[in-house]
């Protein structure tokens, strides 16, 4: 097979686009499930798919804890799509089970997941088996207080952490230039974490980015973060209208910049899929939309 990239296959930049548009599917379904009033609320992913899918692939075999829009990281993970649905219907506490997935719940209160990702961390360590955990959270979750605690906690106690910041430009309406001075990503320099800005936009640049930070977290213990820009293409979540407070232009250039046309048009024009193949995986997306609705219509 031809090497792509770092680590990357061209079966495995299939499978990322393939993952990528399940995601995109199992994203569109659940707004829909949502506005009939069959799910009780919804995180959408739109935008970042290529971030979720590629960074899951990098973290293979990683505990991973979320926070509350990483649908495709849980997919990617072996989650089913009516698991990754449970908990925004109330049907339950998480829909999967975190241990064999090594995947804790999605948590919807703002960066409260960081603090025990640190802990976590620093537990298999006392345990005598260190394991690094790499932890997802938003712009706007950096903001609180608990995310200073666990970089703090994190830098000060060398716990082998890899903070993934999702930087979308908008806590809800408040966009980044309004929440900080600075970048996450110098922030948490601060703090005495290694760090770094990244493209979110591109799976390949991803996987890259996230597979070399594990490496040093092998050779050199200490938290790590990467700050990955991507675009909010959606509204917060299905109970926000974000066309209140951000301008049709903003909108429309956050459309054009879609991770899931621009992955799908590369592999199309350098002959890694072909339309037979997209026509084959539209048929099982379709698949996969109608037994969601058939799960939550019941």
């Amino acid at each position: 097979m031809t090497q792509v990239t770092t680590g990357l296959t061209s079966a495995m930049r299939r499978q990322i686009l393939e993952q990528m548009l399940i995601a995109r599917a199992v994203d569109e379904e659940a707004i829909l499930l949502r506005k009939q009033g069959l799910i009780d609320l919804w995180a959408p992913c739109t935008g970042q798919e290529a971030l979720q899918v590629a960074a899951a692939y990098a973290l293979d075999g990683v505990v991973i804890v979320p926070s509350y829009r990483e649908v495709a990281v849980a997919l990617v993970r072996g989650a089913t799509p009516e698991q990754v649905v449970a908990g925004w219907s109330g049907r339950s506490f998480c829909g999967w089970q975190p241990r064999p997935l090594r995947m804790f719940p999605f948590t919807l209160v703002l960066a409260s997941q960081m603090l025990p990702a640190v802990g976590y961390a620093l537990g298999t360590r006392i345990q005598g088996r260190a394991e690094p955990v790499a932890v997802f959270f938003g712009d706007g979750a950096s903001s609180e207080g608990d995310a200073a605690e666990a970089f703090n906690l994190a830098a000060v106690e060398q716990a082998n952490v890899l903070f993934l910041n999702v930087n979308n430009g908008w806590a809800i309406s408040k966009p980044t230039s309004e929440q900080m001075r600075t970048s996450i990503a110098a922030r948490a320099a601060g703090f005495g974490i290694a760090s770094r800005q990244v493209d979110g936009r591109d799976p390949e640049i991803v996987y890259d980015a996230v597979t070399a930070e594990l490496r040093l977290l092998a050779t050199e213990p200490g938290p790590r973060l990467i700050e990955f820009s991507v675009d909010r293409i959606l509204s917060h979540t299905s109970s926000d209208s974000q066309e209140i407070y951000r301008d049709e232009a903003d909108i429309a250039a956050a459309v054009s910049r879609d991770p899931v046309a621009a992955y799908r048009r590369r592999l199309l024009e350098d002959g890694t899929v072909d339309p037979d193949w997209l026509a084959e995986l539209e048929r099982r997306t379709s698949d996969l939309r109608a037994d969601l609705l058939k799960e939550y219509a019941r």
